[in-house]
C-alpha cells in the first residue's frame, strides 16, 4: 500500500473516534453542543407573577372541581398545560393556560421532543413554574380532589420545619423495596409499578429509625383514598364485579423516608418537588403512559442518592374517584412495569456514577443513557434529557452540588410504629 494511502486511512481512523468519541460524550454528559437561542420573553407571560410556589397540572378537560380546589390555595400560583383536545377556553383565576400555541413561544429546547396527545406535555409547565420563580413544585392531576386542607398540612412545603415524627425505613437485610403502602395500614396492597416478584415479602412488619440530619425530604409522595394508584393485576383480581375500589389509609401514620440504597415506585399524581429535585419532574416520551412516570420516578429516585436528597411518603391527602373502563388495556399498557420493574431495581441499586463526572448534569446524563442501553427506554429520552438540562441552565436552574450517598446519613436511632390495619373496603 502506498504511504499517501496509508495516511488517508490514518487521518480517516482519527476522524471516525473523534466523532464517536463526541457522540460519546454528549450522551454521557461529558459535552453539550447546543446552538439554541431562546426565543424573547412573549409579552403574555412577562404579565405573569413571580412566586415562588407552584401547581402544575395538564389536562383535556374544562375546570373540574378539584381544578378550581387548587386555584383558590393561598399562597400558590398554578400552571395548566393544554394539549390539541384541551378547550381553548381553558381559564380559571390564579391559572396560567398553556394552551398548544403558547407552549411554541415558548420555545424550550425540549418542545421538539414531546409528541401531542402525551402526558410528556407536563414537562413544559415544570420549565415555566421555574423560570417563574419556583422553589417548590406540587403536581397532580384534574381528578385529585384535595382532601388535606393545605399542601402545607399534607407535605414538608418549609423544609426548616420538618415534622419530628418523620421516620426512616430500615430496609429488610438482603432485600432493596419497601412497600410504603404497609406503613399505611395496606399490607395487602400495592403502589402501581412494584416489582411482582417482591410482593410476597412486602407486607411483613418494618422496622424503623428517626430521621437524621443526613437527608433532606427533596421528594414527597402523597397517598390518595378510594381508588389509589395500584396496577392491573391488583384491580383485575380483587376488584368485586359491580363494586368500586375503596381505600383508606391511616391517617394517623407519620411520614416516612425511603433511605438510599432502597427503592419502591412513585408517581406523578400527588406529589411534590423541592427546588435541589426539580431537575427530576421530567417525564419520558419513549415509554408507555402507564409506564411513563413510574420510570421517571425511579430514574429520579436513583439520581436524588446523589444529591443528598430522600423520597419520603406521607398519608393521604387527595381523593381519587377513577371512571370504569377496560384493567385489560391498563394490563397491555403496563407490560413493561411488571416484566423489567425487579430488573431495573436491581440496574439501579448497583449502578454507579462515573468518576469522569464533573458536576450533577454529568451524572444525570450518564444514568440516562445507561438506562438507555440497557433497554429501559429508547434514544428519544437520552436526546429529551440533553435538551431538558440545557433548558433549565437557559432559565436560571442552578445545579445541585454531588454529595456522596450515605444511607447511615438518614439514621437518628430507633424506633416503633404500629400501622392501623384494615382500612379496606370494597
Amino acid at each position: 500500500m502506498a504511504s499517501k494511502d496509508v495516511r488517508f486511512l490514518a487521518s480517516a481512523v482519527v476522524i471516525v473516534s473523534a466523532v464517536l468519541l463526541v457522540g460519546r460524550l454528549i450522551y454521557r454528559g461529558g459535552l453539550t453542543l447546543d446552538s439554541h437561542t431562546p426565543n424573547p420573553m412573549p409579552a403574555w407571560e412577562k404579565e405573569v407573577k413571580n412566586n415562588s410556589k407552584w401547581i402544575v397540572v395538564t389536562t383535556i378537560q374544562l375546570p373540574t372541581k378539584p381544578m378550581v380546589t387548587l386555584s383558590k390555595l393561598s399562597g400558590w400560583s398554578v400552571v395548566v398545560v393544554g394539549d390539541t383536545k384541551t378547550p381553548s377556553t381553558w381559564t380559571l383565576p390564579n391559572c396560567v393556560f398553556l394552551s398548544v400555541e403558547r407552549q411554541k413561544e415558548l420555545n424550550y429546547r425540549i418542545h421538539k421532543h414531546l409528541p401531542y396527545r402525551a402526558y410528556s406535555r407536563k414537562n413544559i409547565g415544570y420549565l415555566f413554574a421555574i423560570r417563574h420563580g419556583a422553589k417548590v413544585i406540587y403536581e397532580t392531576d384534574d381528578d385529585n380532589e384535595l382532601i388535606a386542607k393545605s399542601l402545607e398540612e399534607a407535605f414538608q412545603v418549609d423544609l426548616k420545619k420538618l415534622a419530628g415524627n418523620m421516620l426512616v425505613y430500615v430496609p429488610e437485610k438482603g432485600k432493596s423495596t419497601v412497600n410504603p403502602y404497609v406503613h399505611f395500614g395496606e399490607p395487602t396492597v400495592w403502589p402501581r409499578g412494584f416489582p411482582l416478584s417482591d410482593i410476597a415479602y412486602s407486607s411483613k412488619p418494618v422496622q424503623y429509625n428517626k430521621l437524621g440530619s443526613g437527608l433532606q425530604p427533596l421528594i414527597q409522595q402523597g397517598l390518595a383514598n378510594g381508588d389509589p394508584d395500584v396496577d392491573a393485576i391488583y384491580r383485575l383480581t380483587r376488584k368485586e364485579a359491580g363494586k368500586k375500589i375503596v381505600i383508606k389509609f391511616d391517617a394517623s401514620a407519620p411520614p416516612v423516608v425511603v433511605p438510599p440504597s432502597v427503592m419502591t415506585p412513585f408517581n406523578s399524581q400527588n406529589t411534590l418537588f423541592h427546588y435541589p429535585a426539580l431537575w427530576g419532574m421530567m417525564i419520558p416520551t419513549t415509554t408507555t403512559f402507564r409506564v411513563c412516570d413510574i420510570w421517571r420516578g425511579y430514574w429520579a429516585q436513583r439520581l436524588n442518592w446523589e444529591v443528598g436528597g430522600a423520597l419520603t411518603f406521607s398519608t393521604a391527602s387527595v381523593y381519587q374517584d377513577r371512571n370504569e373502563h377496560d384493567y385489560t388495556l391498563d394490563y397491555k399498557d403496563e407490560f413493561d412495569l411488571y416484566n423489567d420493574a425487579g430488573r431495573l431495581v436491581k440496574f439501579l441499586t448497583e449502578w454507579r456514577a462515573p468518576s469522569s463526572a464533573t458536576g450533577f448534569f454529568d451524572v444525570a446524563r450518564a444514568l440516562t443513557a445507561d438506562m438507555r442501553d440497557a433497554g429501559f427506554w429508547k434514544t428519544g429520552d437520552v436526546d429529551l434529557v440533553n435538551a431538558w438540562i440545557n433548558d433549565l441552565i437557559s432559565i436560571g436552574y442552578k445545579e445541585p452540588a454531588l454529595r456522596s450517598p450515605n444511607p447511615a446519613a438518614a439514621l437518628g436511632g430507633a424506633t416503633t410504629h404500629t400501622p392501623k390495619v384494615g382500612m379496606t373496603c370494597k
